[in-house]
């Protein structure tokens, strides 16, 4: 994607063991059908009166994430999530705030450990599902802006090979690390390598150096998972 958040926090770009799992099933995963009917979000969840919005992509800080009834046999877990509207960033939404529909096969869903995130969701018949495993965690700049680290899981993507996006140096107003240890569910401890020069390794932290905007974030995810999905025609031929 995972460890309780402080400014020493893992991103969303593939920082942890869950997380690769989660990444190299972004370009088939859906929403399951099946778990929309059994989980019975309509009755949980606020509808926005019927609208069909295939994306909205925005910044958002946590109010709530719980946990939704869980029916048995279901692979994954459903979490009603309420976030505040910070800064919209791609699509139509009216709201100040927003509910909806998350779901997760390995747990409480990562974003919900940061403050504020990159979200992406998509509403049928007025419901908004997120956009499975997709999110940036973000943070304010000197400038006033919104800013993630570097997403190396984006660039890498295959469709995003020829992007014109390219990682900057960018000046957050507290430091942003990770880190580079984590003890895993069987006491193992596990040693993460963040790729140089993006990031700047001091002794069991990496401090975040390069990343980019909200709005490149965005392009980099519209270019890749979400053209892989089939919510955007691709701009480059996949390679």
């Amino acid at each position: 994607m995972i460890l309780a958040f402080t400014t020493l926090l893992l991103n969303c770009n593939g920082k942890t063991e869950n997380h690769r799992l989660n990444t190299s099933k972004q370009d088939t995963i859906i929403v399951n059908e099946k778990s929309k009917v059994l989980d019975n979000p309509k009755g949980l969840i606020k509808n926005y009166n019927g609208e069909n919005n295939k994306l909205f992509v925005f910044v958002g800080q946590k109010l709530s994430v719980d946990p939704l009834p869980h029916k048995e046999g279901l692979m994954d877990g459903g979490f009603k999530a309420e976030y505040l509207i910070l800064q919209k960033v791609y699509g139509n939404f009216l709201n100040d705030t927003i509910e909806f529909v998350a779901y997760d096969h390995y747990g409480i869903p990562p974003f919900s450990k940061f403050e504020n995130v990159l979200l992406f969701v998509s509403a049928d018949s007025g419901l908004y599902y997120h956009q499975k495993y997709m999110y940036n965690d973000v943070y304010q700049t000197k400038g006033g802006k919104w800013a993630g680290t570097y997403a190396e899981y984006d660039y890498g993507h295959a469709y995003n090979k020829h992007t014109k996006v390219k990682p900057i140096k960018i000046d957050f107003i507290k430091e942003i690390s990770y880190p580079t240890k984590i003890v895993r569910s069987d006491s193992q401890i596990v040693t993460i390598a963040y790729p140089k020069p993006y990031f700047k390794t001091v002794g069991d932290k990496a401090i975040a150096i390069y990343g980019n905007y909200v709005d490149e974030l965005f392009v980099l995810k519209r270019d890749g998972y979400l053209t892989a999905r089939g919510i955007f025609e691709p701009k480059h031929k996949k390679d």
